[in-house]
């Protein structure tokens, strides 16, 4: 762990000198299911409509770098906290971390590390499929539309999101840079992607596996300001 924030922190040296402002629209917590059915954890997730930033302060994170920063086994660790911005548009992840009198904060560029795409390269395309399988399912008392997502070579390996419509979030937005990351492919034109169905991710299920789901919805919208900056002056 240490060897990885050390190299996140020189990737960042570059700084991040001006105010972020950022306005998000909706918070879900989603409960995630253990292996074990009687294992869960809980992850809150901010969203704004454009579908530009997502947010997380997901406690297990902050405790995990406490205790691997930290060696003091009379501090509380879980009074640490962290705070994850994802720019799914800049391709960047800002990330504070604070615990006890340290502050930890870098700006990680994501596109740095992956390869430009050749417009002209065919395999660009990442023939990917969307599919309003015309059924819905109940979160959180409202039935909400559900469609499978798969590769169009392997329509087994489904991929299957319930949206609620009536909260408005660009997914396209955040399944392009996703998939670029998980294609390891830069620069994908949205012509190349398969039309996301649009609405707040209540559900995702994996082979007829739960991966999250929604137990509540803040649609309260919050600013979050940004600003850690070095300045030397004569």
């Amino acid at each position: 762990m240490k060897k990885i924030l050390i190299l996140f922190l020189f990737i960042s040296a570059v700084g991040f000198s001006q105010e972020k402002v950022i306005e998000l629209d909706y918070f879900v917590d989603y409960v995630v299911p253990g292996k074990r059915q009687k294992n869960t954890d809980t992850i809150t997730i901010g969203f704004n409509k454009d579908g530009k930033y997502l947010w997380t302060n997901y406690n297990k994170l902050a405790l995990n770098l406490a205790k691997s920063l930290v060696k003091d086994s009379s501090k509380d660790y879980t009074k640490a906290e962290s705070n994850i911005i994802y720019d799914t548009e800049e391709g960047t992840l800002l990330m504070t971390f604070e615990f006890d009198n340290n502050l930890i904060f870098f700006n990680l560029n994501i596109d740095s590390f992956l390869p430009k795409t050749n417009n002209n390269d065919k395999d660009e395309s990442l023939d990917l499929i969307t599919e309003d399988i015309g059924e819905t399912t109940e979160v959180l008392g409202r039935e909400v539309d559900m469609h499978n997502i798969f590769p169009s070579d392997k329509p087994n390996d489904v991929l299957t999101i319930a949206t609620d419509k009536e909260f408005n979030v660009n997914n396209t937005a955040i399944f392009k840079k996703l998939f670029e990351i998980a294609f390891m492919k830069k620069g994908i034109k949205n012509d190349n992607l398969p039309e996301f169905p649009e609405g707040l991710i209540m559900k995702i299920i994996i082979e007829e596996n739960t991966l999250i789901e929604a137990i509540n919805v803040d649609n309260t919208k919050k600013t979050l300001t940004i600003n850690h900056s070095f300045k030397i002056t004569e």
